[in-house]
């Protein structure tokens, strides 16, 4: 695991050079108005992330499903996406047999599997990847910019540099590194043994779903996520009971230049509040643009979940309970 996260940043550019998969594409997608994304777990949060990053820009609206339901209003101008590390993610697969029925506009994301050899039984143009690791969280690189790519080549989102971004993304968090792993082992030593609220913009959903599902599975450890302003409406009145329960827990509150300004304000004023209860950690993202900030993020969330597994003196790597549940649903 250390070894796959630390391997990070070159994952980013490993996955910008298997790109060269798309130069072929033999179909533009010209009546495609609306991009629905199948993804479970970290190809879930690759979905999340790339939405974040082209909000701003796409002129189409992306959508992820999951679970193994179609909503209605798929047709045959929805480009459907079907991302699966393993390309046996039963929802997944569930969903593409559904969305053949409806549109032909369909493109895969997978190491291989069952997804892989109905990719090529139908030609389905395909974005493919090593799965070498097994571990299907640790190669969120690979979805994340396959999707990326692909909306952009496509003329999705016109102003957005994919390449540049995600090339100027990976030197930037190898030279942020050692100074995040520092980080990482500070701020894990702080939350060992407390329930965690994590906290942030909304704009940065994508790095705490990741931080909460990356202390779950590799530091065996259960958190609670939700975004400003959001929980400005509700949760915060919540901050009074079980009172034995909010004296062991820890806040942790992801902030950037790029937080809305009244969100910014909300920040501080929800800080003050919880501040009286427990304390407050304020994780600070850095880098110049929103796509090195989000994986900045990601990254140091990524690096202070394995250092939290040494502090809990717990194996990283093993997810014995989705592995166990995984053989019962298959019997």
């Amino acid at each position: 695991m250390i070894n796959l996260i630390k391997t990070f940043p070159n994952q980013l550019s490993e996955a910008l050079e298997l790109t060269h998969q798309l130069d072929d594409l033999n179909t533009s997608f010209e009546d495609v108005n609306h991009i629905v994304i199948s993804g479970m777990g970290g190809s879930g949060i690759g979905v999340h992330l790339v939405k974040s990053i082209v909000e701003d820009y796409c002129h189409v609206p992306i959508t992820l499903i999951q679970g193994y339901r179609l909503p209605k209003w798929v047709n045959d101008s929805t480009l459907f996406i079907a991302c699966s590390y393993s390309g046996n993610t039963e929802e997944t697969l569930t969903l593409l047999e559904l969305a053949k029925k409806v549109t032909k506009n369909i493109f895969t994301i997978t190491t291989g599997g069952k997804l892989k050899a109905i990719s090529d039984q139908n030609a389905y143009p395909q974005y493919n990847f090593s799965g070498e690791a097994e571990c299907p969280r640790a190669g969120l690189a690979f979805p994340s910019v396959a999707m990326l790519s692909l909306i952009s080549k496509l003329g999705f989102c016109p102003g957005l540099n994919i390449k540049d971004e995600i090339q100027k993304t990976s030197e930037f968090l190898q030279n942020e590194q050692e100074a995040i792993i520092d980080l990482a082992k500070k701020y894990s030593k702080a939350i060992s043994n407390h329930f965690t609220f994590l906290y942030g913009d909304q704009i940065f959903y994508p790095a705490l779903l990741r931080f909460q599902q990356q202390l779950a599975e590799n530091s065996k450890q259960v958190s609670h996520l939700n975004v400003f302003p959001e929980l400005n409406h509700n949760e915060l009145v919540g901050w009074e009971n079980p009172k034995h329960h909010i004296s062991n827990s820890k806040v942790i509150i992801l902030r950037s230049d790029l937080d809305h300004e009244r969100n910014k304000l909300r920040m501080n004023i929800s800080k003050s509040i919880l501040a009286e209860k427990t304390e407050v950690i304020e994780l600070m993202a850095l880098g110049e643009t929103f796509t090195q900030q989000v994986y900045y993020l990601i990254h140091l969330a990524d690096w202070i979940s394995f250092c939290l597994a040494e502090e809990n003196h717990v194996d990283p790597f093993p997810v014995e309970k989705i592995n166990y549940l995984k053989n019962k649903l298959a019997h």
